[in-house]
């Protein structure tokens, strides 16, 4: 205990000599706990990662308030349709890690509810992040971030083919541009070595020429982290939602959790907005309100602040790379820095490139708003670096940029992954502060969550789980003889909705009709790319209104673009 305060008392210490405020400091179990009033989010947020900063300090409650500070309202109840059911998991948030556990633990003989607040899936970090698969050299060697990263990222081959979605492995591709740089190339070798990825390629011009043909002629070497991947993550989220499901799982969409039942220091039952249920296990992967569900607990020993990062997109005419590139300088520019990896340019598996993300604190978590500054800012970073790398190729045009977006990651102060049972709830597991890479390490995660079920629980394993899973056939990559016998088979795709991404009528209907059944116009969009190109949805979206309203049998004005109130229609005008 006297321990415990002396450490508080240099906590407090530190934070107002950098920062010029005092709060109130206490300490226990490894906790540091802050309150009191400071001038504004960052210096509240600069606390928090000063007192992390201690290495006896396990992880930080935040609870310092300033101007213009989120209150988190909770959820009107809706209904008691879910009151008197009972499951052995409830899984709450329905993201990649959400549904990634759910799919995993149908493996066993339990019964598994998961819980999304949203009327779709993914709708937070997942959607919003790069899709990319990173190497393991990008996180801080012997965390709990970088060993999921370093074991999901070879994981990931096994999963997206046992999930059918698409996945390559394009590589990081880092280039010198002088001889000060070649000389650090070694460091990039080692580095890689270090973190236990596998050895990149050390390349000369022939090399280079073959991985990112027009370099330009200054450039003679460069490395290719060649485990770097990138897959569609639209695609992986119904893919693991539609394998879940076939294995049992109940998904349950428009479904927030607003309070939590223990007996006994365990999970009892779980309040949600349409009732009340039962259960012995809660995993909870809230990903922006992880510490919100382990309050409700009673286990609240972490505070998550997000980060925003913004991204551009552009149209697919404009595909000047094949790998993730970066210059040198750039890599150690994202090396230098603590809290992110820096951005990129990163291509798609869909054929677009993407310039980011940034890296902003704010304090609203829903915060998913787009600035112009942020995407002057992403093209002047790095539109210069490929014009100075690739100066035969086209150069960058921002009237090639379709679409911007950005989303908030879920950083703990300690900036690493939470990946354990409850030392308070019996039943509680957490995987909170999922920031990036969680995508690269999701199958490792999933591994780990489930090594405890097992451990803690010891289920039956069920020998009717299958993993496997076939996605629909998209008809914008079939040949002309198996599209005339699609279309004769049915006339409906014969009716093409999005000329950009040659979407027919009939996987607009598929969709809408699908396991997990899009209910809105960005629903279809994430389903079958229809508007996601380069007129985004400027042709095809009335025409998918008037499916969505005859398919949906409810009326235009009620077609919603999104969720709540977005609808796309006002009324009508005659």
């Amino acid at each position: 205990m006297r321990g415990d305060r002396a450490l508080a008392r240099e906590i407090q210490g530190e934070i107002e000599k950098a920062i010029g405020e005092q709060p109130a400091v206490s300490v226990r179990d490894g906790i540091a706990r802050l309150r009191g009033r400071f001038p504004s989010h960052q210096a509240a947020v600069d606390a928090g990662l000063l007192a992390a900063g201690f290495d006896r300090i396990r992880q930080v409650v935040n609870d310092l308030s300033f101007p213009g500070k989120m209150r988190f309202r909770t959820p009107r109840k809706v209904s008691d349709e879910l009151t008197g059911c009972e499951f052995d998991v409830v899984v709450v948030g329905g993201g990649v890690i959400g549904l990634a556990v759910a799919r995993e633990l149908s493996r066993f003989d339990l019964s598994i509810a998961l819980f999304e607040r949203h009327n779709d899936l993914g709708m937070d970090q997942t959607l919003h992040s790069c899709a990319m698969v990173h190497p393991a050299i990008q996180a801080d060697y012997g965390t709990l971030r970088w060993e999921m990263n370093h074991k999901g990222n070879a994981m990931w081959g096994d999963t997206a083919s046992e999930l059918d979605v698409d996945f390559e492995r394009i590589g990081t591709l880092i280039v010198a541009e002088n001889p000060e740089e070649e000389a650090l190339l070694p460091y990039v070798l080692n580095e890689a070595v270090k973190h236990n990825d596998p050895e990149p390629e050390l390349l000369d011009r022939d090399g280079l020429d073959r991985v990112e043909p027009g370099l330009a002629s200054h450039v003679s070497k460069g490395v290719l982290i060649w485990n770097t991947g990138i897959i569609s993550v639209f695609e992986l989220v119904i893919a693991y939602a539609e394998n879940a499901l076939s294995n049992g799982v109940s998904i349950f969409l428009d479904t927030a959790v607003t309070g939590v039942h223990t007996e006994d220091s365990a999970i009892r039952a779980i309040d949600t907005t349409r009732g009340t249920v039962k259960a012995r296990i809660l995993i909870n992967a809230a990903g922006l309100y992880a510490d919100r569900i382990a309050q409700y607990a009673g286990d609240r020993f972490f505070t998550l602040h997000p980060r925003k990062g913004e991204t551009i997109i552009f149209d697919k005419s404009y595909q000047p790379v094949r790998t993730v590139f970066a210059p040198v300088s750039l890599a150690t520019e994202a090396q230098d820095s603590k809290y992110t990896k820096g951005g990129g340019i990163i291509p798609t598996t869909d054929g677009n490139l993407q310039f980011g993300p940034t890296a902003i604190e704010v304090c609203d978590r829903e915060d998913v708003s787009t600035t112009a500054e942020g995407c002057e800012g992403l093209f002047e970073k790095f539109a210069p670096l490929l014009q100075r790398l690739k100066p035969d190729y086209e150069k960058p045009d921002k009237g090639k940029v379709i679409t911007q977006f950005a989303g908030c990651r879920a950083a703990t102060y300690k900036e690493d992954f939470i990946i354990e049972p409850s030392r308070k709830v019996r039943g509680l597991i957490h995987a909170a502060g999922i920031q990036s890479p969680g995508l690269a390490s999701t199958p490792a995660i999933v591994e780990r969550l489930r090594e405890i079920v097992e451990e803690d629980w010891r289920p039956a394993t069920d020998g009717a789980f299958n993993p496997a899973r076939r996605r629909k056939v998209r008809f914008s990559e079939l040949d002309l003889k198996t599209k005339d016998r699609f279309i004769w088979d049915d006339h409906l795709y014969g009716h093409m909705v999005c000329r950009c991404e040659d979407v027919s009528e009939a996987e607009v209907i598929r969709a809408l009709h699908g396991p997990v059944a899009a209910r809105s116009l960005d629903g279809v969009k994430r389903r079958t790319r229809a508007g996601q190109g380069r007129c985004q949805g400027g042709f095809c979206m009335p025409r998918i209104v008037d499916i969505i309203s005859r398919e949906m049998g409810i009326g235009k004005e009620q077609v919603l673009k999104s969720e709540g109130k977005s609808y796309v229609l006002s009324g009508r005008t005659k």
